[in-house]
């Protein structure tokens, strides 16, 4: 049995009664499961077919603001529900239906709920200074019909069936749990990776974040055996979650050293990226030995909680001259 302590009391691992249960936390807390600089749509809006005819309809749209801002489709779902018929199906009609036709539907209903609610435009405004775009308008262009968009399951349990059945269509899968003791309630969050995160770089202008170089390098926590083992010994490092969108973008790897030792240490070349047996994850070959920094980056007392908890990407250039974490995951 799963149970979580927290000074006297005991939380021990519950249901949701109910998918709606779930959504609804979801929806709630979504900062707090994507970060805060996102912005969810709760519509139940179909996305349509070729024909006309509603093929299917997510929970919701997430929108990430950054230098690379996307569109997530969100699927919020219970392991209850069967994997293939259920879930592997959704995610079949999920990327059948996104046509240029169905996308532009998309685009529309995002920008008209907007419009029809200004508190809730204000709110993606004040999240624009983070991205390339000036309005709301160019962005939905940009994410809806110009890029190919994400997707994440939202799950209370996630089993190997279920990384085999998705896999294909590489959705960001995360793992909330409900812990109950008494009346009182906690959520644990798990996640293979850290969602799509690039490092904000303030106080630019919109024509200079245009010419921000790509993200090239991917930071991944590891354990003292796995790390000496796997990753200085045979020069590799596997069962690591990828975003999509980053696969062709990742030239270096670097390893974020658990306590006691607290510090990226070593950082190595990227020769080969491919798939790891049939998990939807991947494998990442070096080319040669991981390098040892001059100096350690390590975890400061000031930013404890941005140690790697999964996957961050991040700018190679940004590790010379790095001390702490902060100077390569902040801006």
């Amino acid at each position: 049995m799963t149970k979580i302590l927290v000074k006297d009391q005991e939380f021990v691992l519950t249901s949701f009664q109910n998918e709606a249960e779930l959504e609804k936390i979801v929806i709630q807390h979504y900062t707090k499961i994507f970060g805060e600089n996102t912005y969810y749509f709760d519509l139940k809006k179909g996305i349509k077919h070729k024909k006309g005819d509603i093929l299917t309809i997510p929970d919701g749209y997430l929108l990430r603001f950054n230098s690379e801002p996307s569109l997530t489709i969100i699927e919020n779902e219970l392991s209850t529900h069967d994997i293939v018929t259920h879930i592997g199906v959704q995610f079949i009609k999920f990327n059948s239906a996104l046509t240029d036709t169905s996308k532009y539907r998309v685009k529309k209903f995002l920008t008209d709920y907007l419009k029809k609610n200004p508190k809730e435009e204000d709110k993606v405004k004040q999240l624009l200074s983070n991205t390339p775009y000036n309005n709301s308008s160019d962005l939905l262009d940009a994410v809806v019909m110009e890029k190919k968009m994400d997707f994440a399951i939202i799950i209370d349990d996630a089993t190997e069936e279920l990384e085999r059945v998705v896999s294909p269509f590489n959705p960001e899968i995360i793992v909330l749990k409900k812990f109950q003791c008494n009346n009182n309630i906690i959520y644990h969050i798990e996640m293979d990776s850290s969602p799509l995160e690039i490092i904000p770089i303030k106080n630019l202008m919109k024509s200079e974040m245009r010419e921000l170089p790509q993200i090239d390098t991917i930071v991944s926590p590891a354990q003292p055996e796995g790390f000496n083992d796997i990753f200085l010994k045979e020069n590799r490092w596997f069962k690591i979650r990828i975003h999509p969108k980053m696969l062709q973008k990742i030239k270096y790897i670097a390893i974020y050293e658990v306590a006691p030792i607290s510090a990226i240490r070593y950082i190595g070349e990227v020769a080969e990226i491919k798939p790891y047996k049939n998990t939807g994850k991947f494998e990442l070959v070096l080319n040669g030995p991981a390098k040892k920094l001059k100096t350690p980056i390590r975890r400061s007392k000031e930013y404890p909680n941005i140690a790697p908890q999964g996957s961050k990407y991040t700018y190679r250039r940004l590790f010379d001259g790095a001390t702490k974490l902060e100077d390569i995951f902040l801006r």
